[in-house]
């Protein structure tokens, strides 16, 4: 059975780089590579489409506008992201990770952890809409099937159609299952969740800690109340 294709997002201005970079993602034969000049054109063709993570050019990045600069803060908090920088004239390049060690590693070994380590550990997921970020819904949270016990109240942001990401302070292991039920939807049977990945409190983060969360028992009609509340 074929191992499915990892989708990537490249975004580098350089056209020589470009294709530096291309040469190198090539020896993947599972990876299925997009790439971008800027943010702009990377998020007017990414509507609908699913991610495990993105290389991103630092010359490129300094150069971007402050909204570009802002989705790219965006990204940090949802994929891995991995900025690259090659040294003029270089056959190589170095990268950076955010909060993560990838040690000295350049080149080839550095594409081979940050891939294996990182990406191929990271379910794809859709990019969660701009206008959401930053707008908190109301909603009870329930740790099991057993409905009867009182739910935990929380909010969530970044949501989308499939997706969500929890405010929360508890501890929670990748996989776990969840239920979440919206306040806002008419609709109150709880929508059964998977923890895709966490993001702990720590002393001067900038995030607000939580659970990235993915919807994998929603109905029709809860799907069409999701809408709703997205677009409103």
């Amino acid at each position: 059975m074929a191992e499915p294709e990892l989708k990537l997002v490249l975004i580098v201005n350089d056209k020589k780089n470009q294709a530096f970079y291309q040469d190198h993602l090539s020896a993947y034969d599972d990876v299925a590579l997009e790439v971008f000049p800027d943010f702009i054109e990377f998020r007017n063709q990414s509507h609908g489409k699913l991610y495990s993570g993105f290389l991103v050019d630092i010359r490129t990045l300094i150069k971007s506008s402050s909204g570009e600069k802002l989705l790219f803060s965006h990204l940090l908090q949802h994929f891995p992201v991995m900025r690259v920088t090659r040294k003029p004239g270089s056959d190589t390049f170095s990268g950076l990770l955010e909060s993560k060690s990838l040690g000295r590693l350049k080149g080839q070994a550095l594409l081979d952890a940050f891939i294996n380590d990182f990406c191929r550990q990271n379910p794809p997921r859709d990019i969660p809409s701009g206008r959401q970020k930053g707008i908190f819904r109301s909603v009870y949270l329930y740790h099991s099937d057993n409905f009867l016990r009182e739910p935990e109240k929380s909010v969530v942001e970044n949501l989308t159609i499939k997706s969500c990401y929890l405010v929360t302070n508890e501890k929670c292991s990748k996989g776990s299952k969840v239920w979440l039920v919206f306040t806002e939807m008419k609709d109150q049977t709880p929508i059964q969740c998977e923890v895709k990945w966490t993001k702990p409190w720590t002393s001067g983060s900038l995030y607000l800690p939580g659970w990235g969360i993915s919807f994998i028992g929603i109905l029709e009609g809860q799907v069409k109340e999701l809408s709703e509340l997205i677009k409103n």
